[in-house]
């Protein structure tokens, strides 16, 4: 079943945006972006990632995630504190992707630790994955500063700062 079959279409749009906080799915198998909907009453970057697909609300998961990359674009003044114990400039635009070492979007299988050459080639896949999404958003032609970053499960997991691109 292709991925956009499962996109919540009333909660989410493929219309990318950058003029707003949201929280977003990378569909992997299409490479394709899907962003929550701006809605009254809702701040799009507080959704859960689970309510943007069918069966999923704010307050359960479902199992179709399994298959999109997570992120979260902040635009200036969205965000606060520190992430994973790293300072974020919060005055800037930042474009938050989720990766997972030991998580294969493309298949939706587990690797496990004890296969490095694999993982390393995972974090290779899903940092492309998430350059794609920064150039998607450049396209749109920021008026502020947008940096993007890879937020693992761990502080070691994460690179902070991978790019950064003045409008």
């Amino acid at each position: 079943m292709p991925g956009h079959q499962r996109i919540n279409k009333l909660n989410c749009t493929d219309r990318l945006r950058a003029d707003y906080a949201h929280v977003g799915l990378y569909d992997v198998q299409e490479a394709k972006p899907w962003i929550a909907r701006r809605k009254r009453g809702v701040v799009p970057v507080r959704v859960s990632h689970a309510r943007l697909l069918v069966g999923g609300t704010q307050d359960t998961s479902t199992a179709s995630k399994d298959r999109y990359l997570c992120y979260w674009y902040h635009t200036p003044g969205t965000g606060e504190g520190h992430v994973h114990g790293y300072p974020i400039e919060w005055d800037e635009a930042h474009l938050m992707v989720r990766i997972d070492p030991n998580w294969n979007y493309a298949n939706c299988r587990f690797i496990p630790n004890t296969d490095a050459a694999r993982i390393e080639k995972n974090i290779d896949r899903q940092h492309a994955w998430g350059k794609r999404i920064y150039q998607a958003y450049l396209d749109k032609n920021p008026k502020v500063p947008l940096s993007w970053h890879m937020i693992g499960p761990r502080a070691a997991d994460s690179m902070f700062y991978i790019q950064r691109t003045e409008p």
